[in-house]
């Protein structure tokens, strides 16, 4: 029967009853009125409920007929517990203002791994990344697999990802969406585990190769440096924030070089340090172990001492100059799987010195040692960089000038084994176990005319 003809039925009938009620009673009349009042207000209400059922057809079979109850929901989409494993950054990372910590997801539920894969297959090339390339494989990390990380964990996982997160975490929690964001609840978070597609971890692919011959520098005592060239380009300096560990100090942006230069092959050899200078301060000794236990001051004294002896303009590498070299041109992620065939560290300890120069394989430029034991110190401050540059440099202010080189300060340090080849380490500007080596400029200085 239809809703509204139950409730009218319903109405009459109480209607009819209550008149029956009270003349059989024989009552007085107005405890008779009062008698129908209360019956029919029972009745009304009944009609009342009687008519809702009928906008809503389907909960009024459910509750005429007794349907039976739904089938439990998706634990995600019912706001289950869901673990998943990525990359945990805040706004220290990215640069933002606004205080936030987030995860980049690489496992956990179906559609994050198959988000995943889409995103490997189809903006990753099995040539490499170029730095356009690597920009959108970036964004499309940042936009389809960031998940805001809420509730009362949020607050120590800003702080300790501003400084602490060293690897992949595992994180518990209900996922939502709000204003177009994708949310977790975290409940839970520990350290986890995630294997990248081998594809991320292979051997750099350069896109083009030095097109001119090497530059050798004649240093006397029969000694000779050799110099590679380094073409003009273009890549995404740093470490890409789907990377994991990824260190704040590093951010991902596009540098352009603009001309190219020359970059010695090896970092600088004691023998070669010596045969220009006349002396061997290293710690350590060996003809052909870097030298170090060498100040800011003195590298800058070789340099200029080089210069003299070959009239071409000899300087320290920016750090830009250094790490387009070391990743010959590419913007692939910078894990140290990568470089291991190149690592020339004396053993597997942190702190570790290197071997002799050329002890291990080059990379596909003719660079040896640019993954090694200790640092090496390059020319730039430690800056960190959020924005894209050209010919970027940040030259410490002390450096600036001969008369103050030798006041301590600064530096920044690349190349370290045990890290990402993209990383930075703050290292002095006073003697210690680091390595250098040096650029010279592409054109030699003009003569003046006579």
């Amino acid at each position: 029967m239809h809703p509204f003809a139950f409730a009218l039925l319903v109405f009459m009938c109480a209607s009819w009853t209550a008149g029956r009620e009270c003349a059989a009673r024989a009552i007085s009349p107005e405890r008779a009125r009062a008698r129908k009042r209360k019956i029919m207000a029972r009745a009304y209400l009944t009609a009342v409920a009687a008519g809702l059922l009928a906008f809503w057809p389907a909960a009024g079979a459910g509750l005429v007929r007794g349907a039976q109850p739904p089938a439990p929901p998706d634990p995600q989409a019912a706001g289950g517990t869901v673990t998943i494993t990525g990359n945990v950054l805040s706004n220290v990372h990215t640069g933002q203002k606004e205080r936030s910590v987030f995860l980049l997801a690489y496992d956990g539920t179906p559609e994050i791994n198959a988000e995943f894969e889409k995103i490997m297959a189809e903006y990753y090339p099995d040539k490499g990344l170029d730095a356009d390339a690597a920009r959108k494989l970036q964004d499309q990390f940042m936009t389809r697999l960031r998940y805001e990380v809420a509730g009362p964990l949020a607050d120590a996982m800003w702080k300790e990802a501003e400084w602490t997160v060293r690897g992949a975490k595992a994180v518990s929690g209900v996922l939502s969406r709000k204003d177009g964001r994708k949310w977790i609840t975290a409940s839970r978070w520990e350290g986890g585990r995630f294997a990248f597609p081998a594809k991320m971890l292979a051997p750099d692919r350069p896109f083009v190769m030095p097109g001119k011959e090497p530059l050798v520098l004649k240093i006397g005592r029969g000694l000779s440096l050799r110099c590679l060239c380094v073409p003009a380009g273009a890549f995404l300096m740093g470490e890409p924030y789907y990377q994991c560990p990824h260190w704040q100090e590093d951010p991902p942006h596009r540098v352009t070089l603009t001309r190219p230069f020359y970059m010695s092959e090896t970092p600088i050899s004691q023998e070669i340090y010596e045969a220009v200078t006349g002396v061997n301060p290293s710690r350590l000794k060996g003809p052909t172990l870097p030298v170090h236990n060498v100040s800011c001051a003195e590298m800058y004294k070789f340099c200029r001492l080089l210069s003299q002896q070959t009239g071409r303009k000899v300087r320290i590498p920016s750090g830009a100059e250094w790490e387009y070299a070391a990743r010959v041109g590419t913007s692939n992620p910078t894990f140290p799987e990568r470089y291991a065939a190149q690592n020339s560290n004396a053993n597997s300890q942190y702190g570790s010195p290197p071997l002799p120069v050329k002890s291990r394989r080059p990379n596909p430029w003719g660079f040896y040692d640019m993954h090694s034991g200790w640092w090496e110190r390059v020319g730039d401050a430690p800056v960190v960089e959020h924005r894209d540059a050209v010919d970027p440099r940040h030259t410490p202010p002390e450096d600036q000038a001969e008369g103050t080189q030798s006041r301590e300060h600064s530096h920044m340090g690349k190349g370290q084994w045990t890290y990402a080849i993209s990383e930075i380490e703050y290292i002095g500007s006073e003697p210690d176990d680091v390595r250098f080596r040096i650029v010279v400029e592409a054109e030699p200085p003009s003569r003046p005319q006579r």
